[in-house]
């Protein structure tokens, strides 16, 4: 077996700017030069270690050039060459051209393949027409469309998506100049019930600020609530001493090792996490500049660089804050995270950054690590940010470092035991401390960081990460208001603290008085003061066998986004011992959902070409009346698929049918209303009214920050259709086609 020498590795990995590539045989173990993985967005640590690994990387849509390759491979061919789609660590697909030649020994076996990839977007216009179009990736995320022309003989590429993007902006200027024009009275343009009310809050709250700081022209406190009154997200602060878990805590959420650990410097200035569409970050400098990075330049070396520098004594930066937004953080929509100082560092800058942020934090996550006791300290800061927030939640961390007590191959003391001792003694102390109760979260920030991308693993579910995170999710619907009404019950807390001092007299005293009396009003009429999320109990923790689900549509929304689906699809209950029949208005629908269920393959087109689409399609060899038989790798079920509405077969006997199938429906999830509504004249209509049957929403991974909001709009309209058309309730789940996660 050839292997790669400790010098071939270093200097191919480390030092190699070319995106090469090399695969050892027969082991299939795979190496990325370092100008690969920047291609990729891809890091030593989580890029694949074998081919097989890599061909996860490809898209559906592509899979099945998997198969040629592999047929080049352990063929007699000595080159190939492969354009299509991979997954990049930013959660794009691009197109990568794979040009490699094949070593192999004298019986012909592979011993080695070398080449190299390369974004082939010269490949692709010297063989495409005029008017053909290709998405290309900016390195900030940006797609860009560019369109092939031919200009004087030569083709060349325009960026169309540009010109669209500003025909369309014309075209809403027109508009607006019309409507301007011809309306009778300036008209306010209609907002989301639940905006419009956070605007006028918003604008309600900066009154009564502004006015309370023209007496408190000095307060720090009042100014940072008023410069937090802009975020639209609920700020949640990640608190504790240093070295308790912190940094790691937000690293685990992230999916890296973006900030910083285990350094007192790395918090002296509040960072803030959340999830975007784009990889960036933006320094916020104290004179009031700032600076982007964005993409691959955003690295955690970038990061331990800034930390580095804020260490140093001499330190000119100036540096205010950072802002962080990461694509597929486990950071729930509506809510961000603030990593701010260790306790211990309070005496240095890092005293002034925690009192220029405390004030924006909206709650507070107060990280202790397993096997140490509260201890003076903690009092200390816990009483300093209960001053200003009393809305803790409290993460015990590391409980990756408790392990089994056992005697003679008997358990004697589990870590589950061992952990909820220590959930029960915070709790303990904390009423001793204050009188109150809080909930406690243990968590492995470890375990949840090295298996961000094996979310099958154990390690993965032992964390305890997604139970941290749903949470705090249902904070997020609604978080505006949410968190508008929470500063400004912190902003009057300050404000009556001022009042009862014994030094505030006269006017200024009376004009305090007069702006909390309408900040009051404000809250008021703001409505109640939202609520913590439900208690936690470490019962319901991934850690124990009996895991509980956190509600239904989380459980939806976390199906959708693992790749065991065709078992889940079988294991419905509704199957038994029957078959799956797919229908749909159109085919397309259906043979999505067919190739999800072949291992994430994409199908356009019918596999043996020579189908007509009026036909009936089989996978297996047992056949209800005639039908053109096909053959997938990866589909072993009896598996019916029905031609598209117009072309199906008025003799067909229905009751027959679903006797021996499961009519499952598909439909796009994005027409949750036209499609439900395309089945009212469809000649199965009737048949469905007799038998148990499925509802399939597909293409849900194309809709990112909608789905939600789409999958919550989905039982009430089946609720709502099967009613009107006297059907039976069918099962329902959702499904996405389009992306690996």
């Amino acid at each position: 077996m050839i292997k790669l020498s400790e010098w071939e590795r270093y200097n191919f990995i480390n030092t190699s700017d070319t995106p090469d590539i090399t695969v050892i045989f027969p082991s299939r173990e795979i190496y990325f030069s370092r100008g690969l993985l920047n291609t990729m967005r891809l890091n030593p640590e989580n890029c694949p270690k074998t081919l097989d690994q890599w061909y996860e990387l490809c898209h559906p849509e592509d899979h099945l050039k998997l198969s040629k390759l592999e047929e080049a491979i352990y063929g007699h061919e000595s080159s190939l060459s492969l354009t299509r789609k991979l997954y990049c660590g930013d959660g794009y697909y691009r197109n990568f051209r794979l040009d490699a030649e094949l070593q192999r020994d004298t019986n012909g076996r592979p011993l080695r393949l070398t080449g190299s990839e390369t974004l082939p977007l010269s490949a692709w216009l010297s063989t495409a027409e005029e008017g053909d179009r290709i998405e290309c990736a900016e390195p900030d995320g940006r797609i860009k469309i560019l369109e092939a022309v031919r200009v004087q003989g030569i083709m060349t590429l325009r960026d169309v998506g540009c010109i669209e993007d500003m025909e369309q902006e014309n075209l809403r200027l027109r508009r607006e100049i019309q409507r301007r024009i011809f309306a009778k009275s300036p008209e306010i343009p209609s907002l989301p019930e639940d905006l419009s009310k956070g605007t006028f809050l918003k604008r309600k709250l900066e009154d009564c600020i502004n006015s309370a700081l023209n007496v408190m022209t000095g307060d720090n406190r009042l100014k940072a609530l008023r410069r937090s009154i802009g975020e639209t997200s609920l700020m949640i602060g990640i608190a504790g001493l240093t070295s308790s878990g912190k940094s790691s805590f937000i690293n685990a959420l992230l999916g890296e090792r973006l900030i910083p650990e285990h350094t007192r410097a790395t918090t002296n200035i509040p960072i803030i996490c959340r999830e975007g569409e784009t990889r960036a970050a933006k320094v916020f400098f104290q004179d009031g500049r700032s600076e982007d990075v964005r993409g691959r330049k955003l690295t955690g070396a970038y990061m331990k660089n800034i930390a580095s520098e804020l260490h140093n004594p001499g330190n000119k930066s100036g540096i205010a804050r950072i802002e962080l937004t990461i694509p597929g953080a486990m950071i729930p929509e509506g809510i961000c995270f603030a990593d701010t100082p260790g306790f211990d560092a309070l005496a240095g800058s890092g005293g002034a950054a925690l009192r220029n942020v405390l004030p924006e934090l909206d709650m507070i996550i107060y990280v202790t690590p397993v096997r140490a006791r509260l201890k003076g300290a903690d009092y200390d800061y816990l009483r300093l940010l209960m001053n200003m927030n009393d809305r803790i939640v409290f993460v015990l961390s590391q409980i990756d470092l408790e392990r089994d007590d056992t005697e003679a191959g008997m358990i004697k003391h589990s870590a589950h035991d061992k952990i909820l001792e220590d959930i029960n003694a915070i709790r303990r102390d904390m009423r001793n401390f204050c009188g109150r109760d809080f909930d406690v979260i243990p968590m492995s920030s470890k375990n949840a960081l090295e298996k961000f991308y094996d979310k099958k693993s154990k390690a993965w579910f032992d964390s305890n990460i997604e139970d941290a995170v749903n949470y705090f999710a249902p904070l997020g619907s609604g978080s505006f208001i949410r968190a508008l009404m929470l500063r400004g019950g912190r902003a009057l807390k300050i404000i009556d603290s001022v009042i009862t001092h014994k030094e505030v007299t006269g006017s200024s005293r009376w004009r305090l008085q007069e702006s909390a009396a309408k900040l009051r009003k404000v809250l008021s009429e703001g409505g109640e003061l939202p609520s913590m999320p439900e208690g936690y109990s470490f019962s319901e923790s991934v850690i124990t066998p009996e895991r509980k689900s956190q509600s239904p549509l989380t459980g939806l929304i976390q199906s959708m986004r693992e790749r065991e689906f065709k078992p889940k699809f079988f294991g419905l209950k509704v199957f038994r011992d029957r078959k799956a029949v797919l229908l749909g208005a159109e085919r397309q629908q259906s043979m999505k959902l067919f190739s999800r269920l072949a291992h994430n393959l994409m199908i356009e087109t019918l596999p043996d070409g020579g189908a007509s689409s009026g036909e009936w399609l089989c996978t297996g060899h047992v056949m209800p009346f005639e039908c053109v038989r096909i053959s997938v790798t990866g589909i072993d079920e009896n598996i019916l698929i029905a031609p598209p509405n117009a072309l199906i077969s008025q003799n067909v006997d229905w009751h027959k049918l679903f006797r021996e199938y499961v009519p499952v429906v598909s439909v796009d999830l994005a027409r949750v209303d036209s499609g439900l509504s395309d089945l009212v004249n469809s000649p199965y209509i009737t048949g469905l009214a007799l038998t148990e049957w499925v509802l399939a929403f597909g293409n849900a991974g194309m809709f990112d920050t909608r789905q939600i909001d789409l999958v919550s709009q989905v039982p009430k309209r089946v609720d709502e259709f099967v009613e009107l058309n006297g059907l039976k309730a069918p099962e329902w789940f959702v499904y996405e086609n389009y992306k690996i996660f």
